[in-house]
Parts: C-alpha cells; structure tokens; sequence
C-alpha cells in the first residue's frame, strides 16, 4: 500500500475525536476498547505517530488494520543491519514531552492506586520533561 495520510488513517478507525491540531484520539483497533484509548499524532514532516495508553504495540494496531509500519511514515524506512539508523533528534524528543507526563501519573497510579496522586509527587518527572523541552526548543522547534 502507498504511504497514506493523517486523514485516509483515520478513515480506517471508531469514534475519532480531534484533540488539537494534527491531534486524535479514537478506538484502538488492536484490543476491545470500551473507550478512545489511542492517540493518533500527525507530525509535521506526514509520518503518523501513534500510542495506545492500554500499551498495545504499534505493529499490532497496523496489523489489526491490515497496514504495515512502513505505511505510516512518507519515506520508506530500509533497515541495513550494518549501517546505524539515525533518526531526528528532535522528533523523538518532542514525542517524549508530549508523552511523559500523562505517562508518569498512569506510572504512579499504577504503583499505588489508592494514593491520591498530586503533581507534586512527581516534580523529578516534571523537570525531565522541562529539559526535554528545552532541548527541543535548543534543536528549532517548540513543544506546544
């Protein structure tokens, strides 16, 4: 199948729900939601990112669908054992800041369910992902 699109992805998708700009979140197809659990980012170069807060993988989504990986990215990744991927610094980096504080309460949460979770808690978490952010701004970008 040729590369698709933000929008011809979540043709293919339940109860989807724009959160932001180039933001979603709808049903994951990969496991009996009850509820949208999967977030469905468009990044600014087309690739299409995508996270499951229930953690279901991203291959498992795309072979819930019946697409593979490749389809989500606008250039064809080709893997050379040999020779070391590089990827964008600073679009891995902005993943994880958009990430890593919804990420750090469901953390907590989880280890300990009855606590009542402040974000105060969590200030060590907060500073990473300020330096995160702060190192995306330092590559020409800005989180937001």
């Amino acid at each position: 199948m040729d590369v698709m699109n933000a929008q011809e992805f979540l043709m293919r998708l339940d109860r989807v729900k724009q959160t932001g700009s180039g933001r979603w979140m709808t049903k994951c197809p990969a496991h009996d939601d009850k509820g949208p659990s999967l977030s469905v980012t468009e990044a600014q170069d087309g690739k299409i990112l995508l996270h499951c807060f229930a953690g279901c993988g991203a291959q498992e989504i795309m072979q819930a669908l019946g697409l593979e990986l490749a389809d989500l990215f606008p250039e064809k990744l080709s893997f050379n054992p040999g020779r070391a991927q590089r990827f964008p610094a600073r679009e891995i980096l902005m993943a994880l800041a958009s990430e890593i504080e919804i990420a750090a309460l469901l953390i907590l949460r989880w280890i300990d369910p009855d606590r009542d979770w402040k974000p105060d808690h969590y200030d060590r978490l907060l500073l990473s992902n300020s330096r995160i952010q702060n190192a995306v701004n330092m590559l020409g970008g800005h989180h937001g």
